[in-house]
């Protein structure tokens, strides 16, 4: 599987195999770093419900 996986990457387009490292690299980034992502989710949705109540 690991062949045909291999395979199946080099013979695709130079901007898709970009494509495809850069999306696993966020993926990566976003994993490493999902407690400040969620609190930077909470503290603007607790913006927008403070500008609402006003």
């Amino acid at each position: 599987m690991i062949k045909r996986l291999i395979s199946w990457y080099k013979n695709l387009p130079a901007n898709v195999k970009g494509m495809l490292i850069m999306g696993i690299v966020l993926l990566v980034a976003i994993v490493i770093s999902r407690e400040r992502i969620w609190e930077a989710v909470k503290k603007g949705f607790m913006f927008f419900n403070r500008q609402n109540v006003r």
